[in-house]
């Protein structure tokens, strides 16, 4: 089946097989599983923003999208939302969601959302950048999402990270040893986020440069 196109191009490049060493992987591989062969139809991702739920979230469209129908989208505006005719979908992935909250017009359509999705049998995965707490004004909505099925997301080790990008590189053949990693994480940032987007431009940097990715290099290219 045809992937949709995510917001960023490097969240094309995550895959499942980069995270199996993780230290949460094995748990929530198996729920999720769980979850598709299951009849239930709606699953939230949990976590704060630029943890691991995030990056399974995309690996996991990434991964389904070969074998089932699947549209992803994201609610970044509070004037977003899902255009619901016409969708001839299987699994939907609908992402910051929560952006809809407190609008009249998107609560009502992420309602309908769930109507459809309860009509032709469509799997909804949610991935939720904020606390379960945050207000939501239309009732059968909130009683809606109260109902799916809930993945809390642990925060990521600096180990995991460190799995997570390595293996990221490594299949675009470029090494990138502990040390450079070490120094990454310590004096740029311990946002994954930021460590994967970071990695994939390093590896454009080295192509054009024809240089190896080195400490100098990050140096110069972070400013530092």
């Amino acid at each position: 089946m045809k992937q949709q196109s995510l917001d960023l191009e490097f969240q094309n490049y995550i895959e499942m097989q980069d995270m199996q060493s993780c230290s949460f992987f094995e748990e929530i591989h198996e729920r999720v599983n769980n979850f598709l062969s299951s009849d239930e139809l709606s699953l939230i991702f949990f976590g704060k923003e630029d943890l691991a739920k995030s990056f399974f979230f995309f690996a996991l469209h990434n991964l389904l999208s070969k074998k089932f129908n699947c549209l992803y989208h994201s609610s970044k505006e509070k004037n977003d939302f899902l255009f619901l005719k016409n969708i001839k979908t299987e699994i939907i992935f609908l992402d910051s969601y929560n952006n809809l909250f407190g609008f009249e017009e998107g609560e009502k359509k992420l309602f309908d959302l769930f109507n459809l999705s309860k009509e032709q049998k469509i799997k909804i995965i949610f991935n939720n950048s904020i606390e379960k707490s945050q207000k939501i004004d239309l009732k059968d909505l909130e009683s809606r999402l109260s109902a799916s099925l809930q993945l809390n997301f642990p925060d990521l080790s600096d180990e995991d990270k460190k799995i997570i990008v390595l293996n990221f590189m490594k299949k675009r053949g470029l090494i990138l040893n502990n040390r450079s990693i070490d120094f990454i994480i310590n004096r740029y940032s311990r946002s994954l986020n930021d460590l994967i987007e970071l990695s994939y431009k390093l590896d454009k940097i080295s192509l054009i440069e024809k240089k190896n990715i080195t400490i100098p290099l990050i140096k110069k290219f972070i400013n530092l």
